[in-house]
């Protein structure tokens, strides 16, 4: 257990590491550009590289579409008795916790751990997150709806290219694949050295109900999981997958959306870090459940 530990976790804090040193030391880092590139041209290239594997099942990926919407049906509904026993407002941190980090820590850490088919369930998740993160998160942050900007996003694109391709039992051309996953091979490592560059600047130490809040988005979205992989009848890996990408910490865009629209920005800065220091300590269980 301890040699898995080490073996698939060890990679990933390395990463992370290093993104955080870059930018400790103001070294060149145009977070914009990797972010427009990761979102605009990696991530859809090497979902789109995926779909020759023939592990991967357009069933499963309408499972997770489907799933991942209760999902978060019921996280709302925990974490507004949460919040309320808090005696915190609902509405401006509702999004920190039904939305998490599914992109930029979740994805990465799916593949590693659970290899390429278990990747394009993350995205798929990823996906569904991002189009409710940006209309129905947008909302609760700002009483103001961005399907335009949902719309917008890329891998949404090359999901239903995926979704079309597997439907159809097509292949994608041998070529494409190859260029895809050439561009695709930037995803996971720049991720995660983005992530760690964006722990830069946190003050964990303000706010001790903040920290409370951070710990408790990621049991809450570990158990609302883990009771459907005991009691469920789901394939292992689409749980697996779930378990990994709803356990992951506050998404740096509930931060920006929260200073962007004059909301409780401090204190979802300080959520988003203890929530990140909160699953380095819950990724082992979740190694040992899934393994």
């Amino acid at each position: 257990m301890i040699d898995l530990l080490f073996t698939k976790l060890m990679p990933i804090v390395i990463l992370i590491a290093i993104g955080f040193y870059w930018k400790k030391k103001e070294l060149p880092f145009d977070k914009d550009m990797i972010s427009s590139l990761l979102m605009n041209l990696g991530t859809p290239a090497l979902l789109i590289a995926s779909i020759n594997n023939k592990d991967l099942t357009v069933d499963n990926m309408l499972t997770i579409l489907i799933y991942g919407t209760s999902l978060i049906i019921v996280c709302t509904i925990l974490t507004t008795v949460y919040l309320k026993i808090e005696g915190k407002e609902v509405k401006p941190f509702l999004q920190s916790f039904i939305f998490p980090n599914t992109g930029g820590l979740g994805i990465p850490i799916v593949y590693v751990l659970l290899g390429e088919t278990a990747f394009v369930y993350a995205i798929t998740f990823s996906t569904l997150i991002n189009i409710y993160h940006f209309t129905i998160g947008l909302w609760l942050a700002n009483n103001s709806l961005n399907i335009k900007k949902a719309l917008q996003t890329p891998v949404l694109y090359a999901l239903v290219a995926a979704l079309l391709f597997k439907g159809t039992n097509t292949e994608v051309p041998s070529v494409i694949e190859d260029v895809c996953k050439m561009l695709g091979g930037i995803v996971i490592p720049l991720m995660l050295i983005a992530f760690g560059s964006s722990l830069v600047g946190i003050k964990i130490g303000e706010n001790l109900k903040a920290i409370r809040m951070g710990i408790a988005r990621v049991i809450i979205g570990f158990l609302v999981v883990y009771i459907a992989y005991i009691f469920g009848d789901f394939e292992h890996i689409i749980i697996a997958t779930l378990l990994i990408q709803y356990s992951m910490p506050v998404a740096t865009t509930s931060y920006l959306f929260a200073f962007r629209f004059n909301g409780p920005d401090k204190e979802v800065a300080v959520m988003t870090a203890s929530s990140t220091v909160a699953i380095l300590f819950l990724l082992p269980v979740i190694i040992y459940l899934i393994k």
